[in-house]
């Protein structure tokens, strides 16, 4: 069984180029019962969290707040991520705090839990936003840091031997992508020896 010590270890060992979002350097800082993990390349820090149960919580704060914002504006932001919960396993997005920050959540059972699962835990994360930020039309704000990670993923996926049917499987059924979408994405990253410089058009 993974302990928290070892899990919070994987994110020490890393290296700045490396394709697997765990494999970055992150900087570790820890806050009251969270430990948040930044990285310059992830335009979001990630907070972990671990109860008693042997759960790990992971949240993710976007920085979209929508307390103060017009109510046909809020209420769209709501009816976007409504249906992005449905759509995607695993990370679910909520609001947090005074502000009602948009915020997005996973949570594992730590008991059998892998260094590869959960790299496959922050891809989802990564494609969720990357999912969010187009439905909210924020790409001016977080397109390239996007574009540039899930540029790495897919091509990581690649490297690790996945066919682009296994690759467009997972996009569709895990992330939630449609099938469009995803092989526009897979199309764009695997056809090109460079990564995209945007993923709405």
């Amino acid at each position: 069984m993974a302990t928290r010590k070892e899990i919070l270890e994987w994110f020490k060992n890393t290296d700045e180029n490396a394709q697997k979002l765990i494999n970055l350097k992150w900087k570790i800082a820890q806050t009251g019962n969270y430990t948040i993990l930044q990285n310059d390349k992830i335009p979001f820090s990630m907070f972990i969290g671990f109860n008693d149960d042997n759960i790990m919580n992971i949240l993710i704060r976007t920085g979209i707040e929508t307390a103060t914002i017009d109510n046909e504006e809020r209420l769209t932001i709501y009816r976007v991520l409504l249906i992005l919960n449905k759509r995607i396993e695993i990370v679910k997005f909520m609001l947090d705090g005074i502000n009602e920050e948009v915020i997005a959540g996973a949570d594992m059972e730590i008991h059998s839990l892998t260094r590869d699962d959960l790299n496959s835990v922050l891809n989802t994360i990564l494609t969720s936003f990357y999912m969010m930020v187009q439905a909210l039309h924020l790409e001016d704000q977080f397109n390239q840091q996007i574009v540039e990670r899930t540029f790495l993923m897919i091509k990581n996926m690649a490297q690790e031997g996945k066919s682009r049917e296994d690759i467009k499987k997972y996009l569709t059924k895990t992330i939630g992508l449609r099938d469009e979408d995803a092989e526009k994405l897979i199309s764009e990253v695997l056809d090109s020896n460079n990564a995209p410089t945007t993923m709405y058009q």
